[in-house]
């Protein structure tokens, strides 16, 4: 169920803004602002690229854990492979300059930026279907054969789902059972 925005090509899950409620109640301010902003960031990596190549999102929906923006039709699947890739290296991108700020600030603060835009960025690399790097995977094998494309990125995306959920379940037994990673890692497994 989505609040459709059409003059703003714009939808918004109704989950998202009682899930954002949530992960500011269990981090915390300054977390849940770092959080946001990473993943404004991320997107805008996407729509930056996007508008680079000449095109225009047809829509984008605000979900509970992130955003989707829906490129229109008839883009070559390397514009496609490019955009899908754009999101996490703007990640690793503003990954990296937040490590040099904590290297010369040593503030922790930009040492947390930098660990969430890493995640982020490697998180959404993986090769699974609904995020980037599946997305990505699929346009580089679609213009050799649909077929064999179709199977080699159904087996990357199972084995990598096996890898988030044992990744989780390390994460939740690190964390102590805190509730924060244990929601936000329940919301990532359900979302791919």
């Amino acid at each position: 169920m989505f609040l459709v925005f059409p003059r703003a090509r714009l939808r918004a899950s109704v989950f998202a803004i009682p899930s954002m409620i949530v992960m500011l109640w269990l981090e915390g301010l300054l977390p849940f602002f770092i959080l946001m902003l990473s993943a404004l960031v991320h997107e805008l990596g996407h729509i930056a690229a996007m508008r680079l190549l000449g095109y225009r999102a047809r829509r984008i929906d605000i979900l509970p854990m992130g955003a989707l923006i829906v490129c229109p039709e008839g883009i070559s699947y390397l514009h496609e492979t490019v955009i899908a890739l754009s999101g996490p290296i703007a990640s690793l991108l503003t990954s990296a300059i937040a490590f040099c700020v904590y290297a010369v600030s040593r503030e922790a603060s930009s040492l947390f930026v930098a660990f969430v835009n890493l995640l982020l960025g490697v998180f959404n690399l993986m090769p699974i279907e609904k995020l980037d790097g599946g997305k990505a995977l699929y346009c580089f094998l679609s213009h050799k054969n649909n077929e064999s494309c179709r199977r080699i990125s159904s087996a990357a995306s199972y084995a990598s789902k096996a890898i988030v959920i044992i990744l989780v379940s390390f994460a939740v037994i690190v964390s102590g059972g805190n509730l924060g990673a244990i929601v936000l890692s329940a919301a990532l497994l359900l979302q791919t």
